[in-house]
This record gives structure tokens, sequence and C-alpha cells, in this order.
């Protein structure tokens, strides 16, 4: 697996952060596909590629990195409301109406920055599953990214707009399964998330998630208010819209929605991988088996 295509300075945070070793590297995949002995019911991918993602954001320990990449076809299959019909063209009204953001550019640390702006979700009109099919989807055209694969994403959720009409939608095993998912099983390095406009009746939401919330992750939260000259100390001006005090204008989404819909037959052969659907429908064990020995698909904090 080459990474010639990263700059040296990449090529050294990798080394230092993620513990990767360009004469190791190969050695690494190939102990990671070796694993995949471990569990004969799961149809890997095994391109390097793919591979190398979850070798990352697990810093290059084996072991973890195979956890991760069972857990991600795990919930693939047990969250059957999420994973049904998982493809662009079944969310195409949610992405046009731009609740995601993608900004151009990276921050001061390469990082990709992804705004969330659920006051454009009309609540009424569907439920939050589609937007959640779609944030994962971003997430994974972000994985396949080298340079955020080392750096990471960071989230800004604006809740300007919100009302209390929203809080039907936010139910525990919902926000389990969110939290468990983007947590737990896509190979992001989620590095901050910055809250903006919250309302009053926040807190409830924000209960609703915390218990799901590992602490590694309640550490990377910040909460702003409509103070945007404290988001600017960690995201600098020149890469937020006008409407936080940045110097973007007119910015849309409409490049990043372009993307992902032409992605279409690479998500639809991405989802032929995991567990066998006849699985299922012969019975197959509900939770899987967690190559450490315990159970899985219980919503468990893995906090790796």
């Amino acid at each position: 697996m080459s990474s010639s295509g990263l700059s040296p300075e990449l090529l050294k945070k990798a080394q230092d952060e993620l513990n990767e070793d360009p004469n190791t590297r190969q050695q690494k995949l190939d102990e990671l596909r070796e694993m995949f002995k471990r569990r004969p019911d799961i149809k890997f991918r095994t391109d390097d590629a793919f591979l190398l993602r979850y070798l990352r954001v697990r810093k290059f320990n084996v072991e973890r990195a195979f956890k991760t990449l069972v857990h991600y076809y795990e919930v693939r299959r047990d969250y059957k409301d999420i994973f049904t019909d998982f493809t662009p063209s079944a969310v195409q009204q949610q992405l046009e109406d731009q609740v995601h953001l993608i900004v151009p550019g990276r921050d001061s640390n390469g990082r990709r920055i992804m705004i969330l702006r659920p006051g454009n979700w009309n609540p009424n009109s569907y439920s939050l599953i589609p937007l959640f099919k779609a944030s994962v989807m971003f997430l994974e055209m972000f994985c396949e990214e080298e340079e955020t694969q080392i750096n990471g994403l960071n989230f800004v959720a604006d809740y300007g707009g919100v009302t209390k009409e929203y809080l039907k939608h936010f139910n525990p095993m919902l926000v389990r399964k969110l939290t468990d998912t983007i947590q737990n099983a896509i190979p992001i390095r989620l590095k901050e998330v910055h809250y903006i406009n919250q309302p009053k009746f926040f807190d409830l939401i924000f209960s609703i998630f915390r218990p799901f919330l590992s602490e590694k992750l309640v550490k990377r939260l910040h909460f702003h208010g409509d103070e945007y000259g404290t988001l600017h100390e960690y995201i600098g001006s020149a890469l937020l819209p006008s409407e936080y005090g940045g110097a973007l204008q007119n910015v849309t989404n409409r490049e990043w929605i372009d993307k992902l819909l032409a992605k279409e037959d690479d998500i639809i052969e991405n989802n032929k991988y995991g567990f066998p659907k006849s699985v299922d429908a012969l019975g197959g064990q509900k939770g899987g088996v967690d190559p450490t020995g315990g159970l899985v698909g219980s919503f468990k904090k893995l906090d790796v």
C-alpha cells in the first residue's frame, strides 16, 4: 500500500500521532486481513485503501482495528432503519435541504469542517433517519481522503431555528444508534464538536445524547451560544460562512451533494459486504460475536 501522495509533513504526523510506519504498513494490512478468518460469517472488503482507514483510526493496533471493522458491519446489519435503502438517491430530498454544509478548504490542522444545520429541516416532512443516512454517507466519503484519515474532522452544530417541535424525533433508541455508529463504527477521527445558537431547551436535547457519548468525545465538545468570537478561536473566520461572522459569502453544499450523488454505484457496491442477508433470514445471531468475547449490538460505549 503506497501513500506516496502524502506530503512529508503528513507522513510525519501519521508516524507521530497514529504509529504509522511506512516500512511495516503492508505487514499490518496483511495481519488485519488474516484476522478475517475469525469471522467467516462476514464478507469483508479486502482492499488496502479501505482497510488502511481502520488501522489509522485505531493507531495501527491491529486488534482494535479489526474490532472496529467488525462493528461497522454489525451496525449495518442491526440498524436496519438506517442502513436499508442506504444510497444517495434515497436521500436526495434531504441533501437538497442542505442541512449539511462542508466548507471549502481545511482548518490550520488540516481537518475537514462539516456544519450541521437542523434548522433547515422541516420536522413535519420527514424523520431524522434520512438525515442521519446522509450524514453517514458524507462521513464515509471523508474517510476515503487520506488527509482526513490522518488529520480528522471538526463538526459545527448550528441549532438556530430549532424549536420544541423537533424534540419528538430525538428518542433515546435512535440516538443510541446514531452515537454508536459515529463513535464506534465509522473510521473517522472526530476532533472537535462545536455547538452554536442553542435554544433555551437545548439541555433537553443534550440530556438524551449525553449517556451515549464516550468521555473522550465529551472532552472535545464546545458550547458557544451566539458568541461566534469563541468559535473563531478554534475555526478561523476565513473558513466560516458570513452568518457565523466568517468571510465566506453565499456558500452552499452543491459541490458535495453532486459528489455524493455521483458515488451511487460505489455505495451500492459497498452495501454488498458484511453479513449475508440470508443469515438474518435463517435466524442468524442477532448481536453477533465480539472478537474479544463479549456481546455486540447492545449500544455499549466502546470508547476506543
